[in-house]
């Protein structure tokens, strides 16, 4: 059953995220008193009246202008309108009645919509007197405070008698109960994210502009290939700490990290152009540190000149800069020309498979004892070094204990060996593997 979409619209700065915030209760997308913050449909799930839907929060509708990006927008949130089954019109008191809000409500009429407009920092019946220009639209008005809660509770109420039971609205909801493998795209700004989104859902759901930090907020789209589904997941691009100046800039930060904690693969795209930069090992030893597998894709490889000289600097770059990722797999790709995009689903499906695996504890001390007859750890003060046995404690990552009698002899050295080996006869393509090691108690 399709849940019913709400859609927030209004022109930037009306208090549309502060507002889609509050009817989720809690704090997913970037509020901030900046025209213009959120760009890209960001879509979240909210009860009232005993009904769940989805709300989603657009960008912030404008007249016409030459702004290529500003046109983007208005087109997501024309799109967003097109998809909801009820409408939240959201106005600013302070500001009064512009004509953007005028254009906007002529553009809503078109439409077969059923629409609340609300007018947002009234947070008391005494500022109620602001509403009186407004009701030369001739539309019903509900006072709201998004910030603060005052006639919230009136306007949901009002919203949940006419949300359906059921929707023909967004096709790409997330059954109850269901969870669908979620894949991160991950990288500096302006190169290719959300691009790759575009590609892989076969539809414009992202603004895409050449202006770096378009993906301001982490947004969550549904993809199906072969008839298995994906959430992907579009981040913010990190940027230098320095130049991440702005407060909603460090909160698109702190929100990509915990996509990436949550994701189950992360794609890492670079630009094949540009090669391996700084920011590119940092943003990789984030999905390292956070113990997630990772896919390697090399980016805009339509605009390289092919060369197998060009393929060897990259490997050699991946080599030098990105060690610790030496077991990812390694892909070129286009996004906007749809070039080798879809051999991404495969790999995806096998990185899952193999962070899942458990290997049996007898396999696993036969591996260590053949390992041992490979090489025993070195000596330590003098005296010799035993490893007892081995077990998996855990999956994604899979996480490995080696149980010895002088835990402080086995160096990081000697642990590398040990995951080499395990690679070599376990595989585990494309996972991190973390081994450690315990004293035994006697």
């Amino acid at each position: 059953m399709q849940k019913p979409i709400v859609a927030i619209v209004g022109r930037p700065n009306v208090g549309k995220s502060t507002l889609f915030n509050r009817i989720i209760g809690k704090r997913l997308a970037v509020v901030e008193d900046i025209p213009g913050l959120t760009r890209d449909r960001l879509y979240g799930e909210a009860g009232w009246g005993g009904k769940t839907f989805l709300v989603v929060d657009t960008g912030g509708f404008q007249p016409a202008s030459t702004e290529d990006i500003v046109r983007e927008v208005k087109k997501q949130a024309v799109a967003a309108i097109e998809e909801a089954d009820v409408v939240l019109m959201l106005m600013d008191a302070e500001s009064g009645l512009t004509p953007s809000d005028i254009e906007l409500s002529n553009t809503l009429r078109k439409y077969d919509k059923k629409v609340f407009y609300a007018v947002n920092k009234i947070d008391g019946p005494k500022k109620e007197k602001a509403l009186y220009e407004f009701y030369s639209l001739g539309v019903d008005l509900f006072p709201v405070s998004a910030l603060n809660g005052y006639g919230f509770d009136e306007l949901m109420d009002s919203v949940s008698t006419i949300i359906p039971e059921t929707s023909g609205g967004l096709k790409t909801e997330i059954p109850e109960g269901v969870e669908y493998p979620k894949i991160a795209i991950v990288g500096r700004p302006n190169v290719g994210k959300s691009t790759l989104v575009n590609s892989l859902l076969g539809k414009e759901r992202m603004v895409v502009s050449p202006l770096p930090g378009t993906t301001r907020d982490a947004v969550d789209s549904i993809c199906t290939y072969h008839r298995k589904r994906y959430i992907i997941v579009d981040t913010a691009g990190i940027r230098r700490r320095g130049q991440m100046a702005k407060s909603f800039e460090r909160y698109s930060f702190i929100r990509t990290l915990k996509n990436i904690e949550s994701c189950d693969v992360a794609l890492i795209m670079l630009d094949a152009v540009d090669g391996v930069v700084e920011m590119d090992q940092k943003i990789t030893s984030l999905v390292y540190d956070a113990g997630k597998p990772g896919i390697i894709l090399f980016n805009k490889w339509d605009l390289t000149e092919k060369s197998p000289q060009l393929l060897k600097k990259l490997q050699h770059e991946l080599q030098r800069k990105l060690w610790f990722m030496h077991y990812s797999p390694v892909l070129t790709m286009s996004a906007l020309n749809r070039q080798r995009v879809t051999k991404i689903f495969p790999l995806v499906e096998e990185i899952i498979a193999e962070s899942s695996r458990r290997i049996s504890t007898h396999e696993l001390n036969n591996f260590l004892r053949d390992s041992l007859s490979i090489q025993q750890p070195p000596l330590y003060k003098g005296k010799k070094v035993r490893l007892y046995y081995i077990a998996q404690v855990g999956i994604k990552p899979p996480c490995f204990v080696v149980f010895t009698n002088k835990r402080e002899g086995i160096k990081s050295e000697y642990i590398r060996f040990l995951e080499k080996q395990l690679r070599e006869r376990f595989l585990f393509k494309g996972v991190p593997v973390r081994i450690y090691i315990r004293q035994k108690t006697r």
